[in-house]
């Protein structure tokens, strides 16, 4: 959950964001998270995924979260939720 919360507030997203993420449980004490950023109108779809310490879940939020914004998030998030434009 940490980790969810995480890449969500990074990205800015709250229940009104188009902004998805799941947390499973690897070997060897590590979590995969696994997170989305859906265009309103379905058309475009952002998938980043990586691998982290279970001890550190923010880390693994914060990279994710990164990579979705690296990808574009932030365009997609700053036309339905304003303060995303802020996103880092």
């Amino acid at each position: 959950m940490r980790a969810e919360r995480s890449m969500l507030a990074d990205l800015h997203g709250g229940c009104s964001v188009p902004v998805g993420a799941y947390v499973t449980h690897e070997p060897e004490g590590r979590l995969l998270l696994t997170g989305q950023v859906v265009s309103l109108d379905g058309a475009v779809r952002l998938t980043a995924a990586s691998t982290g310490r279970a001890d550190d879940p923010e880390k693994l939020g914060a990279t994710v979260a990164q990579e979705l914004l690296d990808q574009g998030a932030r365009d997609i998030l700053a036309e339905t939720h304003p303060a995303a434009a802020g996103a880092r």
